[in-house]
């Protein structure tokens, strides 16, 4: 048995040697019952798994949990459950009729699925708020367009069984919320297995080293039932720059050939890429790769901006508010969501009489606005 196929020396898998080879892959729902069912069996023969414990319930939420971390997850409650018996202070004291009284409930296993056991191919759901932490803002129809587009395109992954690979590119210009809608997206999606791809988780890696590393999460992403991969920044990741202009090739290839690798039978895959240059990856040949293109504008009416600001609690006052609205009512503008969310917090912090007047002259500045 081995975690680490890849490692082995291809002389040994020829025929003749070890032939036969079983993938032994995560367990469906049916699989994780079972091996908590085997688990907790010695609590249950002594009366120490309480009655409020669905165990069918944990079989739901454990999605890309392995065996063995099934194992810990009832390991990580017993332990939880036991330490509500022990005393901590100067000594340490231990209930004397503790053996009688444990039992191990579902608060118990909820506090260990929650904080103490994380599986390898799950969900980094830190990560991903991490990148929509001001939360997603509809201001106008360009951003309703993204979400139904990803929304459609979660349904075709999740129902279609003609198409088990789906990819859809998310480009627009800087600052216009373009990776906190691929997350978004993806988030909503809810699959059992989600991940991050940016050239940040990189840094410092040779060539070879990514082209490795985003092999890796592709075929992670593979082993399970239904994943989606978050492509930030294509171009960071290729390391692309104007002058020359310079591109890593290897990489290059390396992401055209994982866009186009179907999973395996009975597996699909949610690729969701951004962009800011889509006119460089049209000339690279990588816009071919994607099922759908769907772009992101900046904001372009006053209207927009005073839509933000509606949605943003205790930006403005209601007088500053009428100000703003009678200013911007008529303006056009060209300003991302990300640009407009840093002049509002550096309003923010000026003193109330000047605030609206640096907010307008930050505007006019930044977002051109006639």
């Amino acid at each position: 048995m081995t975690n680490r196929r890849d490692m082995i020396d291809e002389a040994l898998l020829r025929p003749g040697r070890l032939e036969v080879q079983i993938e032994i892959g995560l367990p469906d729902e049916n699989g994780r019952l079972q091996i908590l069912n085997i688990h907790t069996s010695r609590l249950r023969e002594h009366n120490k798994l309480h009655s409020d414990v669905d165990l069918k319930e944990f079989s739901e939420l454990t999605r890309n949990f392995s065996g063995a971390e099934i194992e810990g997850l009832v390991r990580a409650a017993m332990s939880f459950a036991m330490n509500r018996h022990i005393k901590a202070g100067k000594r340490v004291e231990i209930d004397p009729d503790a053996a009688d009284k444990l039992q191990v409930c579902r608060a118990d296993f909820m506090h260990a699925f929650e904080n103490d056991v994380k599986p390898a191919f799950g969900v980094s759901k830190e990560e991903f708020d991490s990148y929509i932490s001001n939360g997603i803002i509809i201001w106008g129809q360009s951003v309703t367009d993204v979400l139904e587009e990803g929304e459609l395109r979660i349904r075709q992954t999740v129902k279609s069984e003609m198409t088990p690979l789906v990819s859809i590119l998310i480009e627009g210009p800087p600052n216009s919320g373009k990776t906190a809608l691929a997350a978004h997206i993806a988030l909503l999606s809810k699959f059992p297995y989600l991940k991050f791809c940016t050239a940040q988780t990189m840094l410092g890696f040779s060539e070879l080293a990514k082209c490795q590393q985003l092999k890796k999460i592709f075929e992670d992403a593979h082993k399970s039932s239904l994943s989606c991969v978050v492509v930030d920044e294509l171009e960071t990741l290729l390391e692309y720059a104007p002058v020359g202009p310079r591109y890593s090739n290897n990489v290059l290839q390396t992401l055209k050939l994982l866009f186009k690798r179907l999973p395996p039978k009975g597996r699909k895959l949610l690729i969701i890429a951004t962009t800011t240059y889509r006119d460089i990856l049209d000339q690279l040949g990588l816009l071919a790769s994607f099922s759908k293109i769907v772009h992101i504008a900046n904001m372009s009416s006053g209207q927009h901006i005073l839509h933000v600001l509606n949605e943003i609690e205790h930006c403005f006052n209601d007088d500053e508010m009428r100000y703003l609205e009678k200013k911007l009512h008529d303006k056009k503008v060209c300003i991302g969501i990300k640009a407009l969310l840093d002049l509002i917090e550096v309003a923010r912090q000026a003193d109330d009489k000047s605030r609206v007047g640096r907010f307008l002259s930050q505007l006019e500045e930044v977002a051109g606005m006639i």
